[in-house]
């Protein structure tokens, strides 16, 4: 009985990992049939194969990117723009799905001159979009450590000038990581979606009755501010914020 007792719970504490490694073989089967469909021309079953990748809870880069292509073969460009911005989640900065995305919005109606931010600004979101929170984390944790080992040194030691020179640097760059993990933390919060229908109304409240401000389409991104019931309340590049009906977008 108890040999018995021990083996199911062997199977309870290691079932996780063989429904992971199952998963992992049947991705690993969806991504390549539906590479097989795009290189074959059939756009659509290749978004499915890559559909059900995505809906095993399986959050991949090269999965995201390819799906944008393929949305973009079927002139879907809403959904290839959110596929391009969920693959620069997982992958920042990564050169081919920028130039994908930027040749993408060529097509898009909507074109919004955006706000001009101050050099800096665009520094820090340059910086920030080199690093994920984790990375950040292992250097401001790293830095820590280094600054304490540095000052039980210096306690033992004495105020040397090269023990002094390595804690005042180990400080600093503790100081600048700890900052950048808590803006990467803070810009990572805010969320982004895009139109994802033909086209959407873009209205002053959160209903149909509301005034009509514009009339957004396919593709057009936005930052979310606050949502309603059915409805986000948005800000575009340009600064203009409105609401726009929840069915018509897709958050990032």
């Amino acid at each position: 009985m108890r040999k018995k007792t021990v083996l199911i719970g062997l199977f309870i504490l290691f079932l996780p990992l063989y429904k992971a490694i199952a998963d992992t073989e049947s991705a690993t089967a969806l991504f390549n049939k539906g590479n097989q469909y795009y290189d074959d021309g059939k756009f659509d079953q290749a978004i499915e194969e890559y559909e059900k990748i995505i809906n095993l809870g399986i959050k991949n880069y090269q999965v995201y990117y390819n799906l944008g292509n393929a949305y973009f073969r079927q002139n879907q460009l809403g959904n290839a723009i959110l596929s391009y911005r969920r693959a620069l989640v997982l992958k920042p900065c990564d050169e081919d799905t920028e130039a994908n995305l930027a040749f993408v919005k060529l097509f898009t109606l909507d074109k919004l001159e955006e706000q001009k931010i101050n050099p800096l600004s665009n520094l820090l979101v340059w910086f920030l979009g080199l690093w994920s929170k984790d990375n950040l984390a292992i250097l401001t944790s790293l830095f820590y450590v280094l600054s304490i080992a540095a000052g039980i040194f210096i306690l033992f030691w004495g105020a040397k000038r090269y023990l002094l020179f390595g804690l005042i640097c180990f400080l600093i760059l503790f100081a600048i990581s700890g900052t950048s993990l808590w803006a990467k933390i803070n810009s990572d919060s805010i969320e982004y979606g895009v139109v994802v229908a033909s086209q959407a109304e873009v209205r002053s409240g959160p209903g149909s009755d509301y005034v009509l401000q514009f009339t957004g389409h396919e593709g057009l991104e936005f930052r979310v501010e606050e949502q309603a019931e059915g409805w986000y309340r948005i800000s575009l590049p340009n600064g203009i914020k409105g609401w726009i009906p929840k069915e018509a977008v897709e958050i990032v």
